[in-house]
C-alpha cells in the first residue's frame, strides 16, 4: 500500500528595505512569483509562512490590514484562493483574522478549488503579540484530498503537548507556518524533529530569509521532515521553494525489521498507545504562582 503526495514549502525574502503598505504589495507580489515557479513541479500542497504579507508591518497596518475569514473577496484570501486553483493544489498560508474587534495571527488553508477549508488561530503567541493578538483556544486538524493536515504556527513548536493532540486526532503532516528568528537554524531544526519524530507524522515548515544571510535574522530553511526526523527537502538559507513527494504510509513504519516485523506494534502505536496520561496530570495544569507567571498575561480567544 502507498499514499504518494507531493508537498512543498516556501522560503519569503524578508526585505527590510520595504515598509508600510508598499512591503504588504511586494510581499503579495512575490508569493504569486514563487507559487507559479513552484507549480511546474505539481504539488498537491504548498506551505507558505507565517502572515507571510504582513511580517514587516507595524501594529497599525497588520490590523488596517486584517481580513475577515472566511471571505474570498478580500485581497489576501482572493488572491490566494486564484494561485490554489490556478496551481491545482492545496495552499496553506499566513495571515491576519480580523473578527469583532479582535485580531488573530492564523493560518488559512484552501482546497484545490481555492475554496476555503479551515482555519487556525494561533495558541501560543509569542512574545510582544498578545499586544495586538488574540490567542486562538483549539488544535486544528483538517480533511484534505491528500489526507488528514494539522496546523501549528510559529511558537507553537515549543508546546509539545499540543502536536501530540494532533496526532491523536489523526494528522499525517503538519503544516507550520513560522516567522522564525534563530542564531543558526540549529533550535528550529531540532524542535521540528522531534515533533515529527514523537508524533510520527510529517511535519512541514516554512519560514522567511533575509539577504544577506547573518546571524541572529531570519535564517530560511523551510524543510519538509519526515517521521524518523529526516529532512526531505529544504530550502537552504536562500529565498525560494522546495518540493519532495512522500509515502503517508510511511507513518505506520514497525518498531522492528525483518520476517517477523508485524508480530510488533508500529511507531505510531507505540509513541501514542503505550502512553500513560494519568501520570501527566501536572502538564494539564498552569500554576500561575510559579516563577513562570507571565507579566503581561495573554489575551484569550473567547
Amino acid at each position: 500500500m502507498s499514499r504518494k503526495v507531493k508537498i512543498g514549502t516556501v522560503s519569503m525574502l524578508l526585505d527590510r528595505k520595504l515598509t508600510g503598505m508598499h512591503y504588504y504589495h511586494k510581499m503579495m507580489e512575490y508569493a504569486e512569483m514563487i507559487l507559479e515557479e513552484a507549480s511546474s513541479e505539481k504539488p498537491d500542497l504548498m506551505v507558505l509562512p507565517e502572515y507571510f504579507a504582513y511580517a514587516h508591518l507595524d501594529a497599525n497596518d497588520k490590523t488596517v490590514t486584517a481580513e475577515s475569514i472566511p471571505d474570498l473577496t478580500r485581497p489576501v484570501q482572493k488572491k490566494m484562493s486564484y494561485i490554489a486553483k490556478k496551481m491545482n493544489c492545496n495552499l496553506v498560508f499566513g495571515m491576519v483574522e480580523a473578527d469583532q474587534g479582535k485580531y488573530y495571527n492564523v493560518a488559512v488553508v484552501l482546497n484545490r478549488e481555492g475554496a476555503y477549508v479551515g482555519k487556525y488561530r494561533k495558541v501560543h503567541l509569542a512574545p510582544g503579540e498578545s499586544k495586538y493578538f488574540t490567542s486562538g483556544d483549539q488544535t486544528v486538524v483538517l480533511d484534505l484530498d491528500i489526507g488528514k493536515l494539522g496546523l501549528a504556527i510559529c511558537m507553537d513548536i515549543h508546546y509539545p503537548e499540543m502536536w501530540t493532540a494532533m496526532a491523536l486526532e489523526g494528522a499525517d503532516i503538519i503544516a507550520h507556518p513560522a516567522a522564525w528568528m534563530d542564531y543558526t537554524g540549529d533550535l528550529c531544526e531540532s524542535l521540528v524533529n522531534a515533533r515529527a519524530i514523537d508524533n510520527q507524522y510529517f511535519v512541514v515548515t516554512s519560514h522567511f530569509v533575509e539577504a544577506p544571510f547573518l546571524l541572529g535574522v531570519h535564517p530560511g530553511h523551510s524543510r519538509i521532515v519526515d517521521p524518523y526526523g529526516r529532512t526531505r527537502t529544504d530550502t537552504s538559507h536562500v529565498p525560494g521553494y522546495a518540493v519532495a513527494t512522500v509515502d503517508l504510509d510511511q507513518l505506520f513504519e514497525y518498531w522492528a525489521t525483518g520476517k517477523n516485523k508485524e508480530t510488533y506494534p508500529t511507531l505510531k502505536e507505540c509513541f501514542l498507545g503505550m502512553r500513560r496520561p494519568e501520570l501527566y496530570g501536572m502538564i494539564g495544569e498552569q500554576d500561575t504562582k510559579k516563577k513562570w507567571k507571565l507579566k503581561n498575561p495573554v489575551l484569550r480567544g473567547r
